[in-house]
């Protein structure tokens, strides 16, 4: 048990390195063509710039990643039909309802799409209106 532990430490350990390794592979690059003087600025405005493109790259990729997990999400709710309204559950009580108008049960049922603590205080209001 000890040596799996310590086998899986050491490969945490070289996966960290290998990503430290690599970023510091990228600086030395980014600091080696700004020495050279082939970008055309001084040294600190070079690296500035650099940083900067990469950042906007990085931002661009993490908000991309957002978007296609959020849409895969959408999606995956998008194929599952709505759930059952719970408003009419009292509907389900052997009593008498009143009779509601076209208009009515339209904004009935358009109080589902208000939030949870708002559905009870349109209903009601909605029910306010039957005579």
């Amino acid at each position: 048990m000890k040596k799996l532990a310590v086998l899986a430490f050491l490969g945490l350990m070289n996966t960290f390195s290998a990503v430290a390794q690599s970023d510091i592979d990228v600086y030395e690059s980014d600091r080696r063509y700004c020495a050279s003087g082939r970008s055309g600025v001084d040294f600190n405005s070079c690296m500035r710039q650099l940083r900067r493109d990469r950042d906007r790259d990085h931002d661009r990729y993490e908000r991309r990643e957002y978007e296609r997990r959020d849409y895969d999400r959408r999606q995956q709710w998008a194929d599952q039909p709505p759930p059952p309204p719970t408003y009419r559950q009292w509907q389900d009580q052997p009593r008498e309802q009143p009779k509601l108008s076209d208009m009515q049960q339209r904004a009935l049922d358009n109080c589902m799409m208000l939030a949870p603590r708002d559905q009870p205080r349109c209903r009601a209001t909605v029910m306010s209106t039957v005579r």
